[in-house]
């Protein structure tokens, strides 16, 4: 969710500085010509040669660099002080934060048996049981586990205390009849 949050930031600062954390920063090339035949490969393009969208580019990086520099806490901030480019620290805090690909794998077998066997706590309010699912479906969705809404009522509902059974069997006898459903 963090790197969701970070990435819709950039992204209202400049719609162009999300690609260029995705994908990298701009770098300015010039194709060599002669009597406009192309000579060779694309080159880097002299600092003294930039043009405006390509000083444009390059402060976007500049401003993204800075943007998730300064928020980041200092003892996080460590970790990409270093880092030349907004993707390199991007791609730096996603391996320390969500670790590497094995870690979906390991989320979505950890997801699934607490999905399963969700139950109100003992002393738990209705508002911090809902909280507690709704956290734990936000989860799940957004590593890709997708449950029909009216899978995720009735879990709800079968996962709440005695003292909330007479609540939870009108709503699942009327289940059919809930229009959101």
């Amino acid at each position: 969710m963090w790197k969701t949050k970070a990435m819709l930031v950039l992204e209202t600062m400049d719609y162009e500085m999300r690609k260029i954390v995705e994908k990298g920063p701009h770098v300015p090339m010039y194709q060599p010509m002669v009597n406009n035949v192309v000579i060779g490969s694309l080159k880097r393009k002299p600092k003294m040669s930039y043009d405006d969208d390509d000083k444009r580019l390059l402060s976007l990086d500049a401003k993204a660099i800075t943007s998730i520099g300064n928020s980041l806490p200092y003892h996080v901030y460590h970790l990409v002080q270093n880092c030349d480019s907004s993707q390199e620290m991007m791609d730096t805090l996603t391996v320390v934060y969500e670790g590497t690909v094995e870690v979906p794998a390991t989320t979505i077998n950890n997801l699934n048996p607490r999905y399963e066997h969700f139950f109100a706590q003992q002393g738990e309010l209705l508002t911090q049981t809902f909280n507690r699912f709704n956290c734990l479906v936000n989860d799940m969705h957004r590593i890709g586990i997708i449950k029909h809404s009216s899978q995720l009522v009735l879990k709800f509902l079968y996962s709440l205390r005695k003292s909330w059974e007479h609540q939870a069997d009108v709503l699942k006898n009327g289940e059919k009849s809930m229009p959101w459903i």
